[in-house]
């Protein structure tokens, strides 16, 4: 009852906040904030009237009376020489690194067997880092044999890379496996065609190292022999790749 009553009360102060005139005629010279929805800002430096002159609250010199936020930059020590300055760098970048996600065969056939990758159809990097098997796919996936006697499904896949064993091991299972080079480029087209209104074609490795891992028989490169049934040269490479 008490609830009926207060909400009915409510209702009614309401509605006659919208039938009463205001008090005071409303205008742009009487317009303003509620009381405490606005900080006065701190003026400082204006006399010592105000309690913020002359040195505006900072106090006399110091670190913290200094220009800046009154901290010191990140590695400072002091004035000492910074461990960063004492110790000499070490190693370097080798700016034609390759990072491959590593994708083992135990894995693959875990996925295959919960249904999550369909090994009726050609297995591609996307397929791989769509069901997450794979995380991180930066310059393609690389094929490892690790749980190869786990592996029994014959399927056909293609990746960046795989080692030796991992190739055995796929073709023992009655399987196909080939090792396709790709630039930034055609990895992203291959891992997320959406992004693109018309898939570019497939650059060819220009490379003399990669030219020669691609090309020979034994590393299932796209560009042997015996897939493409040209002699290795960079200008058949080239032209394999755009066939392909």
């Amino acid at each position: 009852m008490h609830s009926i009553l207060k909400s009915t009360c409510t209702t009614f102060r309401t509605y006659v906040t919208i039938l009463q005139k205001p008090r005071i005629l409303l205008g742009l010279g009487n317009l303003s904030d509620n009381p405490g929805a606005t900080k006065q800002r701190k003026r400082v430096g204006r006399g010592p009237a105000s309690g913020h002159g002359k040195t505006c609250g900072r106090g006399q010199k110091g670190q913290k009376a200094r220009g800046g936020n009154g901290k010191p930059r990140r590695g400072f020590e002091g004035g000492q020489t910074s461990i960063s300055v004492a110790f000499p760098k070490r190693g370097f970048h080798n700016r034609n690194e390759k990072t491959y996600a590593p994708l083992n065969l135990d894995r693959l056939q875990h996925w295959i067997n919960t249904g999550r990758i369909d090994p009726s159809q050609t297995i591609t990097m996307k397929h791989l880092l769509d069901t997450r098997c794979v995380h991180g796919v930066k310059d393609g996936v690389k094929l490892l044999a690790d749980g190869s006697h786990y592996f029994k499904t014959p399927i056909t896949i293609e990746v960046a890379r795989a080692s030796q064993t991992a190739i055995k091991a796929i073709e023992k299972a009655g399987g196909k496996i080939t090792c396709r080079y790709y630039n930034r480029l055609a990895l992203r087209a291959t891992i997320k065609p959406e992004k693109f209104w018309k898939i570019p074609k497939f650059a060819a490795p220009v490379k003399a190292k990669d030219i020669e891992w691609y090309s020979n028989y034994k590393n299932r490169g796209y560009l042997s022999k015996k897939l493409t049934g040209l002699p290795v040269t960079q200008a058949n490479a080239q032209m394999a790749a755009r066939a392909i």
